[in-house]
């Protein structure tokens, strides 16, 4: 399945002001400086863990009409969220074709209190390594900590039910 938009529903902040700004120690003038590096590596932790952090509206299509079961590809997805299911043409027109388009709300919530307090944490260690190397012309790696934290999270197939207690499998990459 090929994800093609993200929508935010919540518009917050995925980690607490003042929590990046003790993590990273920061005088009060530059916390908003730094608050694009938090940005940045929630974006980054979505990505490499396949998960909305805050709520979003997921929109993806299969390659071609799949068999009986679709893999949600962005998660957590509540048990009582409303999936909608198109068939759609190879263009992307609703007219009956040959391949699915899914939209679902997916996320921890619409604040950041919903997420995870590790994920929060490691939110906060990418924010400072990517503050830390932003003059430096080197490419900052994720910090081993906070790619322990996100392996934890990783979804290599499937779909997770916020509040489920069965985990998806998951796949360990270092980024050392």
């Amino acid at each position: 399945m090929q994800i093609i938009d993200r929508t935010p529903i919540a518009t917050g902040d995925p980690v607490i002001i003042t929590e990046m700004q003790e993590n990273m120690r920061l005088d009060a003038d530059l916390v908003t400086c730094a608050h694009a590096y938090s940005q940045t590596a929630a974006r980054e932790i979505e990505t490499y863990c396949a998960l909305a952090l805050l709520d979003q509206t997921i929109t993806c299509a299969t390659d071609n009409l799949p068999g009986c079961d679709v893999a949600l590809p962005i998660g957590p997805v509540a048990a009582d969220a409303t999936i909608t299911v198109d068939l759609i043409e190879m263009d992307g027109t609703t007219t009956p074709g040959g391949r699915l388009r899914v939209t679902y709300p997916a996320g921890y919530g619409a604040t950041s209190g919903g997420i995870p307090a590790d994920l929060r944490k490691a939110i906060c260690d990418l924010s400072a390594r990517l503050y830390d190397f932003r003059a430096s012309g080197k490419a900052a790696a994720m910090p081993a900590a906070t790619a322990r934290i996100c392996a934890r999270y990783r979804r290599v197939a499937g779909s997770t039910v916020a509040g489920s207690t069965t985990r998806q499998s998951t796949e360990t990459k270092s980024y050392d």
